[in-house]
């Protein structure tokens, strides 16, 4: 009887947790130009150059150019490309998330492309850009390979686009004692609306259906606000003097 106590116990107490990893990220912050994030969206605005490195990182540009912090795509005549290097991190299943935008001076739908090559599937190969704006886009990759890479390219005539913060970002998952952990990280186990940290760490609050609720940065003695979870048992991870550590909370 004792040893079957046991081993439930450690049942209960190993809880898994799903994790977003980063995989892939290209957010052009060195890309100098005009067009995109400053709010100018012309299809003739002067835009710069793309900096030599891309090149040798493996990108391929078709009618590109620089924008502010941003890749402007096609021209009136030319239907431009991006396409990544290899996602040489992927394996299995991911989420792509990128913004984009279309240039405001089309008179009708601006489309995008969005495909695979080098292995896997995505649940969507184009979607539909907003004139002026940067809109986030989600897609889902499936059974991605590292040598997949990610192709964006106009669609159609005057499918001039501007495409920003392309990231992949894959499922990890962790097994935790959270009973091991309690004084480490978290100080109070049932909530109602701030949880107060031990310790300074990067931390996720995630829920039972390994979903990430809420990322934040705390410090020793601090509290974060979760009045907006809703109720029931989260776990909180976090890395503290190196180690990982995770806790179980009752938000009530």
């Amino acid at each position: 009887m004792k040893k079957f106590y046991s081993l439930v116990a450690a049942v209960v107490f190993a809880v898994t947790v799903n994790a977003q990893t980063t995989i892939f990220s290209a957010t052009f912050d060195d890309v100098n130009g005009t067009g995109g994030n400053d709010g100018l969206w012309g299809g003739g605005i002067a835009t710069g150059t793309i900096p030599a490195s891309y090149g040798t990182a493996g990108w391929a540009f078709t009618s590109a150019s620089g924008a502010k912090q941003a890749i402007k795509a096609g021209t009136g005549s030319n239907q431009g490309s991006v396409t990544t290097p290899a996602l040489s991190n992927l394996s299995g299943n991911a989420t792509l998330t990128f913004r984009a935008g279309a240039w405001d001076g089309s008179s009708e739908k601006v489309v995008l492309n969005v495909a695979i090559t080098g292995g896997g599937t995505l649940d969507k190969a184009t979607v539909t850009l907003v004139k002026g704006a940067f809109t986030e886009y989600t897609v889902a990759i499936t059974s991605g390979t590292a040598t997949s890479k990610l192709v964006f390219s106009g669609n159609g005539g005057n499918s001039r686009f501007f495409i920003d913060d392309i990231v992949v970002t894959a499922v990890t998952q962790a097994v935790g004692d959270v009973n091991a952990t309690n004084a480490n990280l978290v100080k109070n186990t049932v909530v109602s609306n701030n949880i107060l940290f031990a310790a300074k760490a990067d931390v996720q609050i995630v829920s039972m259906n390994g979903q990430v609720v809420k990322s934040a940065s705390v410090n020793e003695n601090t509290t974060l606000d979760v009045a907006s979870l809703a109720k029931g048992t989260y776990i909180v991870t976090g890395t503290v003097n190196g180690k990982a550590v995770s806790q179980k909370i009752i938000k009530k």
